[in-house]
């Protein structure tokens, strides 16, 4: 059987510990149906929860149905252009209003064809008759707030919650100019590993020359920062090639010359990256003309729908981003491999009690400091 919740007092003594002294997390936290639900309370009923692409929900009347911690949301561009969040729940009998992805002109309940317009109001409730108190002007859905980031959609059903804001390493996406990239394949998994096993194994390039032989590791350095909710790492070249290059090795996130990390596309794939882990489910890794961002669905507590975008600018050719697509998905394949055997591991009620490196798992300890942050808040 999986360990046993750690008590309150237990996650509050692993509250701002120095990855010097951090130690991994208690294998129950991968595996306890009890601690899952914990966290889909106090993390992803609170935080900025990545759902998708602009791409969407572009056009008015376009909409999209997710799972934010479990909650059924969707998410529309109304008819004025303005992109909102509701609860897909009917204020009648709390059917759904929509199901899938796709374009209406209005969102109509199955059940008892209560229909709403793109802006959440109530316009009509045929054959309800005139109960006592009932306002057609008052029975909109439940609204809940929608962000964008880096071309990126993010909702958050917790009203009392902060806005958006990815901190001062947010600067460090837009110089790879998301916003011109073009859609060109998308990828979906459900994958037999808790999420955090997922977002720590992005978390780190430790495992790099181990599980991805294949990628080039000579010659590169790996510098990390982490700020807020992000953590922020790039392939830094000890000998540049090019400006990419130049920036790479000479600036860092937000600094000046990092404006230039995004100018020239690498010889070879997934190579001169930044890559940006953003918690509790998003991820991205960026290259010049080259972008895929990743979000995490947890189903379960040892269950994570991973999907993955694949977005190119204009004048990548196509034999290019078949190669970026074919690097990249090797890559995704052998960690989501190791994921599921370290899932095994903690299924089995083992942990590890291991140490971290302070050399290369400072965004893992990151990850798990606004972890407890966040169970521990009560």
């Amino acid at each position: 059987m999986p360990e046993p919740l750690e008590t309150s007092v237990e996650i509050k003594e692993r509250l701002g510990v120095p990855v010097e002294r951090a130690r991994t997390l208690p294998g129950g936290w991968y595996a306890d149906p009890r601690h899952h639900e914990l966290e889909m309370e106090r993390v992803f009923r609170r935080a900025w929860i990545g759902v998708g692409l602009e791409d969407d929900v572009r056009a008015p009347g376009s909409y999209r149905v997710v799972s934010v911690g479990g909650v059924p949301v969707v998410v529309v561009r109304d008819d004025a252009g303005t992109l909102r969040g509701f609860l897909n729940v009917c204020r009648h009998r709390g059917a759904p209003i929509a199901y899938g992805s796709g374009s209406a002109r209005a969102l109509q309940c199955s059940y008892h064809g209560w229909v709403y317009r793109l802006d959440g109001s109530l316009a009509r409730a045929s054959g309800v008759g005139e109960p006592d108190g009932f306002d057609l002007s008052c029975s909109g859905l439940f609204e809940v707030r929608v962000a964008t980031f880096a071309r990126l959609l993010f909702v958050n059903v917790d009203a009392e919650a902060p806005d958006f804001d990815p901190g001062p390493l947010g600067a460090g996406v837009e110089p790879y100019h998301l916003e011109r990239l073009e859609l060109g394949h998308r990828d979906r998994f459900e994958v037999a590993a808790n999420w955090k096993v997922v977002v720590e194994n992005y978390s780190e390039n430790y495992h790099t020359p181990f599980l991805h032989s294949q990628l080039p590791v000579a010659g590169y350095e790996y510098p990390m920062r982490e700020v807020g909710p992000i953590v922020f790492a790039w392939d830094r070249p000890l000998q540049p090639r090019d400006p990419s290059e130049e920036a790479l090795a000479t600036s860092a996130p937000g600094e000046p010359g990092w404006e230039r990390v995004g100018e020239c596309v690498a010889p070879e794939s997934f190579n001169n990256g930044g890559y940006v882990t953003l918690f509790p489910n998003t991820m991205i890794s960026m290259f010049g003309g080259f972008a895929a961002p990743m979000r995490l669905t947890p189903t379960g507590p040892a269950s994570t729908i991973v999907e993955r975008d694949y977005l190119w600018a204009p004048e990548v050719d196509a034999e290019r981003r078949a190669r970026d697509l074919a690097a990249t998905q090797e890559v995704v394949a052998q960690d989501l491999e190791i994921c599921e055997a370290i899932q095994r591991t903690y299924a089995g009620g083992i942990s590890a009690h291991g140490v971290l490196s302070t050399e290369h798992e400072r965004g893992v300890a990151h990850v798990h400091r606004l972890l407890v942050e966040a169970l521990a808040s009560g």
